[in-house]
């Protein structure tokens, strides 16, 4: 059950984890290595953060994820109480939630802004941005992931409006959407609500997702990437020259097919050695449409309809609430 006495101080970030992610999530490196486990995303978010919001600033999703937001905010506030909770997962240094807090203002209803992420830097940077243009919305970071947030969530009052938005919830394996359905089951109660944004180009679609893979920015956050995995596996080589990588599509999934172009050796994996030409599969991400999304969401016992899709892409919008 929430707490109705959760009050934490304005512009306070509570460490749900945060701290030790970093460590977390490179025990996973040795089995990457070895093939026989993917390698975790999260350290790219972690190591570069700031590439990251570079290329998100720039994605089509993004534009045309914040036409529909724009399009439907006031459907979502009209559905929630004022004093609610905006939840905003994977916040990194996004304004997508913004069109949600001015319409909250504009129906006279209260609310506070909760960005979750993986970087207490961007986290707290992002903070300070949000307070310039909303100075009278409270705002409470959360340092942690998702999995952490999981944990944490009962502790913030019903009244919820969880954002997922830019491909991410659905952006996995079958059975990591369903755990991630069957998650929400158990968090969504009463007036919460969870909006889901997802990408699902169609086949006139597919240039302009891979295209926007295939730019500078791209390029420096996928090389930070390279560099965060050789600094946990005692690595000493230029990420630049070291590895290739070219985008693929594998039916739905898209994914990199990073290649190593001399040998190297992981002095703190037991000396691990990586071999000229090894392939890796990295960033696996999953484009699914929306009948199979509806099918996901219904058969785990949640309601959801579709908010809205983009012009000129498959992005679409979903809200999500409890039966």
């Amino acid at each position: 059950m929430s707490s109705p006495s959760w009050n934490p101080a304005d512009r306070q970030v509570i460490d749900i984890g945060g701290s030790k992610l970093d460590t977390a999530f490179a025990s996973h490196l040795p089995a990457a290595m070895a093939g026989t486990a993917w390698f975790p995303k999260e350290l790219a978010y972690i190591k570069g953060m700031e590439r990251w919001c570079a290329i998100a600033n720039r994605s089509y999703q993004t534009s045309d994820e914040m036409d529909i937001i724009e399009s439907t905010a006031k459907e979502v506030v009209n559905q929630l109480p004022s004093g609610s909770f905006i939840i905003d997962l994977g916040a990194a240094d996004s304004f997508k939630f913004a069109p949600y807090v001015r319409e909250f203002l504009s129906q006279g209803k209260s609310c506070t802004y909760v960005p979750l992420d993986l970087s207490e830097t961007s986290l707290v940077r992002h903070i300070g941005n949000v307070k310039k243009v909303f100075p009278g919305i409270k705002c409470v970071g959360l340092w942690g992931s998702f999995e952490q947030g999981d944990k944490y969530f009962s502790q913030i009052p019903q009244g919820r409006l969880f954002l997922s938005l830019g491909s991410i919830f659905y952006n996995a394996p079958d059975e990591m959407c369903v755990d991630r359905c069957a998650e929400f089951r158990r968090h969504l109660v009463g007036s919460d609500r969870l909006i889901v944004g997802q990408d699902a180009p169609s086949a006139t679609e597919c240039h302009s997702a891979q295209s926007s893979y295939q730019t500078e920015e791209y390029d420096a956050f996928f090389v930070r990437y390279l560099e965060g995995i050789q600094e946990h596996a005692g690595i000493v080589a230029d990420a630049k020259s070291a590895w290739s990588y070219e985008s693929n599509m594998d039916k739905s999934m898209h994914f990199f097919k990073v290649t190593a172009l001399k040998d190297m050796v992981c002095t703190k994996f037991a000396n691990y050695k990586i071999s000229s030409g090894q392939t890796y599969k990295m960033f696996p991400s999953w484009k699914r449409g929306e009948e199979e999304i509806h099918e996901i969401t219904i058969k785990e016992g949640l309601t959801i309809k579709t908010l809205g899709k983009a012009k000129n892409s498959g992005m679409r919008q979903y809200i999500i609430g409890p039966q």
